[in-house]
């Protein structure tokens, strides 16, 4: 989640990134917020699971997505 304040205008943005390629958005600034990257939780889970360097080939994408989407929406 991403929100700025500019001049009485609020500029906000939310993106689930679970396994996204993350490239395009070395292209804009998000939210207008120039110091912070954005991240997914494939590259979370890689840098809590390996201490730091994140192993993009570690986790199946599948099944994160599957994971993400049982916590987020719960398995019924």
């Amino acid at each position: 989640m991403g929100i700025r304040v500019s001049e009485w205008i609020a500029y906000h943005g939310l993106a689930l990134n679970v396994t996204t390629d993350l490239s395009p958005f070395e292209l804009i600034v998000p939210c207008g917020i120039r110091n912070r990257n954005v991240g997914s939780i494939k590259g979370i889970l890689g840098e809590f699971r390996y201490g730091g360097a994140s192993d993009n080939n570690s986790t199946d994408d599948f099944q994160l997505i599957d994971i993400t989407h049982n916590a987020l929406v719960g398995n019924k």
